[in-house]
Parts: C-alpha cells; sequence; structure tokens
C-alpha cells in the first residue's frame, strides 16, 4: 500500500493521497476555475418518467476533497467532505484541522476516537494534496495563480442489488486520472497525468487494496451509516410547483417551471402539450440546493402563442403519491397542498377583523381605530 511519502518516487509522480482502511474521508463542494468541468458532489440528474422516482432504491456513500494553490480567508487550502446518499454528514478543512460532523444522526452514533482518527486522516490528506498540488504545477509549467486538484471517490449499492465504486481525481476543473473499476486499474485522461498511471499501475498491492475496499470495505460502511441515519434519511419534503409564461422579443412565451422545497433531491421534471411529454423540447438546469436542506430545479419550454394548446409541468418526486400535472395559467400552483386551509384560516381572519373593525367603528374613538389587528400585521410579513 502505497504512503504520502513512500509513493514520492521522483518529482514527477503525484503522491496518492493515502488509503481509507475504516475510516471515511471527504471533498469539497466543487470549485470550478478550469476551462472544463469540476468534479460535482452531486449525481447527475436524471429526468424520465418511465416509473415513479420514488421507487429508486440506489444508495451510496461519496467522499470529495477539493485543494486550492491559492488559499484566502474563507477558502481554506484544503476541505473535504462526506455524504451518505445526497446527505452532507462529515467534513474536514485546514482552517480548523478538524475531522467534524455535519449531521445529528453520525454525532449520536459515533465516538471520540472516530472524530480523533477523522481528524488525523485528515492532516495526512492536507500534505498529501499540498505535495499533489506542486508536483502538477510543475508538470503543467505553471509558477503561480488560481489552480484546483480534486478528487472524488466512494461506492453504491444499486437498486439490483448490484454494487459499484468510484476514484477519480480532475485538475483545474479537468478529468485528470481516474480507478477503472472493471479492470482495477488507472486510466489517464489527459497526457500529463500518463507517467501517474505507469506508477500507480506497477503498484499491484495498492491496486488489490482498491479491489477489496471497494467491495467490501466501503460497502460496510455504507450499510452501517445507513442504520446510522435511517430515521432521518427516509425524510420527505414535498414539492412545490410555480409555473410562469413570459413574453421574447422574437414573439414567443417562455414558459418556466421552478419546483422547489423538494427532499430528497431525485426528480423528474418535464412540459407538457395537450398531455404529451415534450421531453426534447424541454430545457432543464441543475438540481441545487436551496440551503434549507431542500432542492430546487427550473425548467423551461418556448412555444408560439398562435399555435395554442394547454400546456402543464410534469413533477414527479418520491413525497407524491403520484405525479403532479400543474396547467400554465389556470392554477396557483406554487402554493402547496395544505392551501386550501391556509385560504379558509385567511377568510376566518378577515372576517374576525371585519367584525372587530365594525365593532370598533361604533364603540371607540378615532385614535382607538388606528390600532392595526394582529393578524393584519401577520398577513403583511408573509406577502399575502
Amino acid at each position: 500500500m502505497n504512503t504520502i511519502c513512500g509513493q514520492c518516487r521522483d518529482r514527477n509522480d503525484y503522491p496518492a493521497p493515502p488509503t481509507v482502511l475504516a475510516l471515511p474521508k471527504s471533498h469539497v463542494p466543487s470549485v470550478q476555475q478550469g476551462p472544463g468541468r469540476a468534479i460535482s458532489p452531486a449525481p447527475a440528474a436524471t429526468h424520465h418518467f418511465g416509473g415513479p422516482v420514488a421507487h429508486v432504491a440506489t444508495h451510496s456513500l461519496r467522499y470529495f476533497h477539493t485543494a486550492v494553490s491559492d488559499p484566502e480567508p474563507g477558502l481554506p487550502a484544503y476541505v473535504s467532505v462526506g455524504y451518505l446518499d445526497d446527505n452532507l454528514f462529515v467534513e474536514c478543512d485546514s482552517d480548523s484541522g478538524r475531522y467534524k460532523p455535519r449531521a445529528q444522526w453520525i454525532k449520536d452514533n459515533v465516538g471520540a476516537d472516530y472524530w480523533e482518527r477523522g481528524t488525523k486522516r485528515g492532516i495526512a490528506q492536507v500534505q498529501a494534496f499540498g505535495i499533489g498540488m506542486r508536483i502538477l504545477m510543475e508538470r503543467y509549467n505553471q509558477t503561480g495563480g488560481f489552480h484546483t486538484l480534486q478528487r472524488r471517490s466512494g461506492c453504491e449499492i444499486r437498486e439490483d442489488g448490484s454494487i459499484g465504486g468510484s476514484r477519480q481525481l480532475a485538475y483545474d476543473g479537468d478529468d485528470f486520472i481516474s480507478f477503472d473499476m472493471n479492470t482495477y486499474t488507472w486510466v489517464a485522461a489527459v497526457k500529463e497525468a500518463e507517467i501517474t498511471q505507469r506508477r500507480w499501475n506497477e503498484d499491484t498491492a495498492d491496486l488489490q487494496y482498491r479491489k477489496q475496499y471497494t467491495e467490501k470495505g466501503c460497502i460496510e460502511w455504507l450499510r452501517k451509516y445507513q442504520q446510522y441515519g435511517k430515521e432521518a434519511l427516509q425524510g420527505r419534503e414535498p414539492a412545490a410547483v410555480e409555473v410562469l409564461g413570459k413574453a421574447t422579443p422574437d414573439g414567443l412565451t417562455r414558459l418556466s417551471c421552478r419546483v422547489y422545497g423538494f427532499y430528497p433531491r431525485d426528480i423528474a421534471v418535464t412540459w407538457m402539450k395537450n398531455g404529451e411529454m415534450r421531453e426534447q423540447e424541454t430545457q432543464r438546469g441543475d438540481i441545487l440546493p436551496s440551503g434549507d436542506g431542500t432542492y430546487q430545479i427550473q425548467a423551461t419550454l418556448e412555444i408560439d402563442p398562435k399555435e395554442g394548446g394547454r400546456y402543464s409541468c410534469l413533477v414527479d418526486h418520491n413525497s407524491l403519491t403520484k405525479p403532479l400535472n400543474v396547467f400554465w395559467g389556470e392554477e396557483r400552483p406554487h402554493l402547496r397542498l395544505g392551501f386550501g386551509v391556509f385560504v379558509c384560516i385567511i377568510l376566518l381572519c378577515g372576517v374576525l377583523v371585519t367584525k372587530w373593525c365594525l365593532s370598533s367603528s361604533l364603540q371607540h374613538s378615532p385614535a382607538q381605530n388606528a390600532i392595526v389587528p394582529s393578524c393584519l400585521c401577520s398577513f403583511g410579513r408573509l406577502g399575502v
């Protein structure tokens, strides 16, 4: 098995960070600085209606690491995060120097030794990524500037019971090298990685370790974490939908379907015309975190208003008992299922306010009538 210093055979050999035995590590939110794409901590969204999203049962354990060449306040030299499915549960960064919980369920189920071991491994990662950054900058003939080095690794249990894994590195947002889980060998993505590919593939002991860890060690931790966070991970937040239309300069209408406030992350969104899916014409953005533990996505469709027809946004999410079909121009779909109850409360409060005002006008002076009922003030804060 490689060690941090042991695999620095020369300055052209970028060292792999130490492998994970029993305790996982982490990555960071993607940092996009290079001309290509950065490793993203979230899986690519899938959009299909072949079956309910709720039936998707793939579970994953992922760790993401990001190092930057030019750290500054608020941007550590190294950050790592761990995700169970799409739930952030651990993190570590070079500024704090600590391996820390980001979910209550992991904090409740492990002891102090877990965090101490994680902290020691995090310190080793900081050193390894720092060495790797310097080597790659030399290899790319770079003497300065802002550069990123990222690694993504993990494993998954698929719906059919099969398992899989991944391990890849990116430099400045471009793929650098990845581990082929079919052949259990490293594959270079660019010519600058070929020397790394050759030398890492010579280390047969490390290749065998990665195979065993992916097929056994990582899967065991995935199942253990699933048990730890079972109750928290079964939570569901229903999707809210808002449909809008806006004229474009060329005489078309751009329909926008904003879906937000949902959890878990997987969701399917598409536009329909007269009950038929417009899959190819639907333009979707990325599924993005809302900052409160839920997610959001937007899907658009450009139409010719002269053609007519009924347009709707079809949303499928495992918080829904059946797909939600929201028609453009016919609903206030951004209000959730509790809308009817909420309206009744508003109307009731309105009746009470009216009675209060009438009573006040008959019994009190104009100065007293200036007092505003509390529920009226609440309406203002809610924007109703």
